[in-house]
């Protein structure tokens, strides 16, 4: 879904601007890569190589800033799957002097804050390798042989007056004499000014002398979150640390377009050492100021690309938009001006971990929230569905007006009214909406608006996206709901037991659709009379997050073997290993997976009951599920069990460990790869009917 052309061209716009002279990748490019992502990243790879310095190439970046066509001379890639083309060995054992870390200690650290994918890594000491091979040398002009002199053989070093600044001031200054950096970094600076290189290297310079100068800048906000049309206050703090006085020109903050600022306090035009200045602003937020979020979220996904075609040529690519407001000081060291920047932030106190800081962000002055945000209904089940709509004050005053919700054209019930008195109150409405009579199978988009008496209208909410090693990022999300109509018939259930898996709703999906739902924590698996339980469900990757499970696993087997129904959703290999299922199964490696969404799927067992009852699957089940089909199916199992799905990505071998249904005992046990932790909180009817029919295995002991 990636058009390989948009691919490459990021990858242009990042080399140009960071001009490297070596590239290394981490992938082949080969399918032994595995994932698709990761055979993209070494194609990708290669072709920048040439792509980045051919000025035929994607010309329309040359008008950016910064990226002018740029050539590295050479190319590495990892020989982590092919040890016998290695060409160099890097010892990453080695410790870096600047930390007391070696390269592999701080690789692992970076590594273990990839969160998102459980990728914590112990930092070992002691000896380590990383093998590469030279794949193109612009250097010599021809490939080398098995020898390689190091990653920077062959290129030319710099012989610039900036270079030998940079290796003087590496040679002469320690961190106890910063001063003594001073003249050459102001030296430095003025000849990169005169040289007219990139903005980007000289912003670093006046960084350093900035720094080896004493001169520390801060910026403070009154508030983390301001609100279109209100105010707010920003002090801006210049210290000279130094030993030198500082002749400071002028401070001032850089606002978005329409922003209004004044400040009525003098500038003092030098200060000595250990002197600061501290100048308030007061800052007006028009009122139609845009609500703050990501540059590559302000216009919905083309397909599955971010369109960034509208923001500013200097941030596309980067991970996060450029701070809401800078503040920025001009002064001179030693008669040579410089330029120092801020950005302006929210300072608070936290009891236990002390000072935090938090990226200014605009919000909505009331925000609104329409609870669920997706929905599968059954047309045959209740005939009406409560949704919840809550209001949140961000500012500007006391509110009052009406909220309503609006349904594609169906009857809504009748608008309510609400009013807020101050920051952060919060009001919730009830409203019962009712199906319209013959609304069988239909998709309808349900919407919560609030008016407010003077005519403003709020209709989305801001999610902060915030973890501690990651900078907060607000989503921008509108008050919406996607509502499913389809024929969804329910097991004949009483209570089903759940253990909850990583990052798993699939609870709160069940639930919604009517499904009556308990989840099993360490003290139910250990000593709960299990028996209540009309089914058990263990949810994805539980086996990993939940000690508990893997102790009381045996309970589990128990309940089965008594006349119990399980249903365990997919697991990683840990599960293998500790043959937790009543029958020996195994997951290939690479694991077995189907991401086409839309990849057919065959009925091994078209008769069998869960595929037939309570609900009979249709090709048009297959419809709608997002992101794939599957993954870490059973790759081999016991014949004790029944495979019943058969489906393949286009041009892949078939495979049919999706969905195993086995006896055991007077019970049933069933494992299943199928996405159900995607496509159940996705309100994709099919997926519940065949979950739903899971469910009602029991009944005929899955035979």
């Amino acid at each position: 879904f990636w058009l390989p052309d948009s691919i490459l061209k990021d990858a242009v716009r990042v080399v140009r601007r960071f001009r490297p002279q070596v590239i290394v990748a981490v992938w082949s490019g080969t399918p032994r890569d595995r994932h698709g992502q990761h055979q993209a990243a070494g194609v990708v790879a290669q072709q920048v190589f040439d792509a980045a310095g051919d000025a035929g190439r994607f010309v329309e970046l040359a008008g950016e800033e910064g990226l002018a066509p740029w050539q590295p001379l050479k190319l590495y890639r990892s020989t982590r799957f092919d040890s016998a083309a290695t060409t160099l060995t890097l010892e990453t054992g080695d410790l870096d002097p600047r930390s007391g870390r070696s390269y592999h200690q701080i690789a692992m650290a970076s590594r273990s804050q990839h969160r998102s994918q459980d990728m914590g890594r112990l930092q070992p000491t002691g000896p380590r390798f990383t093998r590469l091979q030279l794949v193109r040398d612009r250097t010599q002009g021809t490939l080398p042989g098995s020898g390689d002199a190091g990653l920077f053989a062959g290129i030319p070093a710099a012989t610039s007056r900036l270079a030998s600044v940079a290796e003087s001031l590496r040679t002469a200054v320690s961190a106890s004499r910063m001063q003594d950096a001073v003249p050459q970094l102001a030296s430095a600076l003025q000849q990169a000014r005169t040289a007219g290189g990139p903005s980007a290297r000289t912003g670093l310079i006046e960084e350093a002398l900035a720094v080896a100068g004493g001169v520390v800048l801060d910026a403070r906000a009154s508030a983390a979150e301001v609100v279109p049309g209100g105010s707010f206050e920003v002090d801006v703090q210049c210290y000279n640390g130094g030993s030198q006085p500082l002749q400071v020109e002028q401070i001032a903050l850089l606002l978005p377009q329409g922003w209004r600022v004044e400040s009525m306090q003098p500038l003092p035009s030098l200060l000595a050492p250990g002197e600061q200045v501290v100048r308030r602003f007061t800052v007006a937020v028009p009122a139609d100021a845009e609500l703050t979020q990501p540059y590559f979220l302000t216009r919905p996904l083309v397909g599955s690309l971010y369109d960034w075609s509208d923001a500013p040529a200097r941030v596309r690519g980067e991970p996060f938009a450029p701070p809401l407001i800078v503040a920025r000081v001009e002064a001179k060291l030693q008669d040579t001006p410089f330029t120092l920047s801020r950005e302006v932030s929210y300072r608070y106190l936290d009891q236990a971990l002390g000072e935090l800081r938090r990226p200014m962000r605009v919000v909505p002055a009331i925000e609104i929230r329409l609870d669920p945000e997706r929905l599968a209904w059954s047309s045959t089940g209740v005939p009406q569905r409560i949704f919840v709509v809550t209001l949140t004050a961000n500012g500007g005053g006391p509110s009052e007006g009406e909220v309503a919700l609006e349904a594609d054209g169906w009857g809504v019930p009748a608008a309510q009214s609400f009013r807020l008195e101050r920051l952060g109150e919060s009001q919730s409405f009830t409203f019962r909406l009712e199906r319209p009579d013959g609304a069988e199978q239909r998709e309808v988009t349900v919407r919560a608006v609030a008016r407010s008496r003077d005519g403003r209208v709020f209709d989305r909410a801001v999610t902060l996206v915030s973890y501690p090693h990651v900078r907060p990022t607000a989503w921008v999300k509108p008050a919406e709901s996607a509502v499913r109509v389809a024929p969804i018939a329910l097991p004949d259930v009483e209570r089903v037991g759940y253990v909850r898996g990583a990052a798993d709703r699939v609870p709160e999906a069940l639930v919604q659709i009517g499904v009556p739902v308990e989840l099993l924590d360490e003290d139910m698996l250990a000593s709960a009379d299990l028996a209540r339980y009309d089914a058990i469900v263990v949810g994805s990757r539980a086996y990993e997050t939940d000690p508990a499970l893997v102790r009381h696993n045996g309970r589990l087997l128990e309940f089965v073997a008594a006349g119990g129904l399980l249903v365990v959703q997919y697991q990683q290999y840990q599960f293998v290993r500790g043959a937790y299922a009543p029958y020996p199964l195994t997951i290939g490696f690479p694991h077995d997976r189907v991401i086409d969404e839309t990849a057919p799927v065959r009925l091994l067992e078209p008769t069998h009951p869960a595929l037939t009852r309570p609900n009979r699957l249709e090709a048009g089940d297959w419809e709608g599920w997002p992101q794939e089909r599957g993954l870490y199916f059973a790759h081999t199992w016991d014949e004790a069990y029944t495979p019943l799905l058969a489906m393949a990505d286009p041009g892949m071998p078939e495979v049919a460990g999706a969905l195993l249904v086995a006896p055991y005992g007077e019970g049933t046990y069933v494992y299943t790869g199928i996405s159900f932790f995607r496509s159940l909180p996705a309100a994709t009817p099919g997926a519940y009917r065949l979950f739903l029919n899971l469910l009602a295995l029991r009944e005929g002991n899955g035979r």
